[in-house]
């Protein structure tokens, strides 16, 4: 690792912790679930409010379910990315070995799958010109360039990527060879 961190930066494991800025990151590229699971429990919201809605803003970013489910799909590395931060800790599998370091490319590929997504509707036809793109799907396309800088960039996470707990000794080892000569 090449820069210094405080005592509290560092896990049980004595691994390096995600920052907030990954977490936001994760958050930011998880948030085609959120939208579904938001829209299926609150439901098109309220009748008479004047407001949007759940089922409203879901339909603002993601003009069909064509799209939303390709968005989902597109969230597929993200959430391999998530299943190896959870199970980094020693004895972890060799699958998730492999796949920490690679985080960044994980969470890049979602990011520039976002950006892509976000002009899909005008090839499926839901939108005419890259006009009718909505505003909220240009702040997509900025929010996923801002998430590649950030990844490419970041000191911590690539230290904390480059960090993966050491495999613990086992005691049977240890007294095995004390009683060695």
């Amino acid at each position: 690792m090449t820069k210094v961190y405080s005592f509290n930066d560092y896990d049980k494991y004595f691994s390096l912790k995600a920052g907030p800025g990954l977490w936001l990151v994760v958050f930011y590229l998880t948030h085609p679930y959120l939208l579904l699971f938001s829209a299926a429990g609150f439901g098109k919201g309220r009748s008479g409010g004047g407001g949007v809605g759940v089922e409203g803003f879901k339909n603002i970013i993601y003009p069909d379910n064509f799209v939303l489910m390709a968005a989902i799909l597109a969230t597929l590395p993200t959430l391999l990315f998530i299943y190896a931060w959870a199970r980094r800790r020693p004895g972890a599998p060799e699958a998730v070995r492999k796949i920490w370091p690679r985080g960044a490319y994980l969470l890049g590929a979602n990011a520039v799958l976002n950006i892509l997504i976000v002009f899909m509707p005008l090839l499926t036809g839901s939108l005419h010109s890259i006009r009718s793109i909505h505003i909220s799907s240009w702040g997509q396309v900025v929010l996923s360039i801002l998430v590649i800088v950030y990844l490419g960039f970041s000191q911590r996470v690539k230290d904390m990527l480059a960090d993966f707990p050491k495999e613990v000794e086992s005691d049977n080892a240890g007294q095995k060879n004390a009683r060695t000569p």
